[in-house]
């Protein structure tokens, strides 16, 4: 099993202080009853002139299956914004599982976020979950 785990702190930047805090997050996870799995969560924050972003990434496989896991955090502080993207792959022979996370905070002070996980058997159909988020209101 391969972990990743990502936090970005939160920037302060001057600028015109705003009163409404947001916050947002997403993560999907493939099914559990394979020998493949893969997971991934993305959130942020904004508000009264800081942005912060954190992120998961999670990949496991048996019977000597492949795991990666992958996660960058951004900052602009001229424009105040953030963004966050995990991703996690698992394979094996006859599985394979992938799951990604992305959460971006806008200029606005909107923080919005997406999940997908695709995880696939062969001879099958892919089996495909997608979560999204704007401002912590599913949309």
């Amino acid at each position: 099993m391969r972990s990743l785990l990502i936090l970005a702190p939160a920037l302060l930047v001057a600028g015109t202080a705003s009163a409404q805090v947001n916050t947002g997050s997403a993560g999907t996870a493939s099914p559990t009853t394979g020998d493949v799995s893969a997971g991934t969560t993305s959130g942020g924050m904004s508000g009264d002139g800081t942005v912060g972003v954190s992120g998961t990434a999670d990949a496991a496989a048996a019977n000597g299956g492949t795991v990666a896991t992958d996660g960058s955090a951004r900052f602009n502080t001229r424009n105040n914004t953030a963004r966050q993207r995990s991703t996690a792959t698992a394979r094996d022979d006859d599985e394979r599982a992938r799951s990604r996370s992305m959460t971006n905070v806008t200029p606005k002070g909107d923080v919005r976020s997406n999940s997908m996980t695709i995880y696939k058997q062969r001879g099958e159909k892919p089996v495909i979950s997608r979560e999204r988020t704007v401002n912590g209101e599913p949309k």
